[in-house]
């Protein structure tokens, strides 16, 4: 009997034992439970807290609208200089050309483009040329004259007049001149705007109202324009 009751016992204690160790590990679980709660409470409030941080994205936009020399975007006809090409003398235009550079390589340097104002004098006219890099695109302000160009080797003359508009794609021969009783007056856009262009190679034959021109030699003239893309068209020989 004595022994009965201490199996009895052990049994029993062992029962307790068991409940005891389960109680233990669900008290754990439902504790670790909680703290996994509220680590992720705090997780969210500090994320909230937290500045928000663009440095792994984009960088901060410091592009600025305003163009460092507003001098060199809006000129006003004072502001170029005048040059004379071609005059009949230092002191007078007469059938030469009157040019205004406003862009050009050296004052406009990032841009695509030279733009410039030439007027032809009474009864002048320009030599046959073409540019074998450069585009030109024209449009008449006043005046009246003739383009000269050719299409399939043919000579061919438009008259042109205020408003009309001049296309000049690269290789083409081209020239134009003043049939009327007052200057031609036009404004150009040189495509690309090279260093040396066409307006550099204006520039360099042309002075300044009252001022003497640089003298060249026909040979002189035909290299300078040779190295500013412009080619001179031979003239036929009969």
């Amino acid at each position: 009997m004595i022994k009965n009751e201490n199996v009895i016992k052990v049994m029993v204690l062992g029962v307790l034992f068991m409940i005891f160790t389960l109680l233990q590990s669900c008290g754990k679980k439902e504790n670790n439970y909680k703290a996994n709660e509220q680590i992720a409470k705090l997780s969210l409030v500090e994320e909230k807290s937290e500045p928000h941080s663009h440095e792994e994205e984009l960088e901060p936009h410091t592009h600025s609208h305003s163009p460092q020399d507003p001098g060199n975007r809006i000129l006003k006809p004072e502001d170029v200089k005048q040059l004379w090409v071609f005059p009949e003398s230092k002191d007078k235009l007469g059938s030469g050309g009157m040019l205004q550079i406003y862009m050009d390589a050296e004052s406009h340097p990032d841009a695509s483009s030279g733009f410039a104002k030439y007027e032809l004098g009474v009864g002048g006219a320009l030599p046959e040329h073409k540019h074998n890099k450069t585009e030109e695109i024209a449009y008449f302000i006043s005046g009246e004259g003739i383009v000269i160009s050719y299409e399939n080797d043919k000579r061919k003359e438009t008259v042109v007049k205020e408003g009309y508009v001049w296309y000049t794609a690269p290789g083409e021969w081209h020239s134009f001149k003043n049939t009327g009783n007052v200057p031609l007056k036009l404004v150009f856009a040189t495509v690309p705007n090279a260093k040396h262009g066409l307006l550099n190679f204006f520039k360099t034959v042309s002075a300044e109202p009252g001022k003497q021109a640089t003298a060249l030699s026909a040979e002189e003239f035909a290299k300078l324009a040779l190295e500013n893309d412009m080619i001179l068209k031979p003239a036929k020989i009969d």
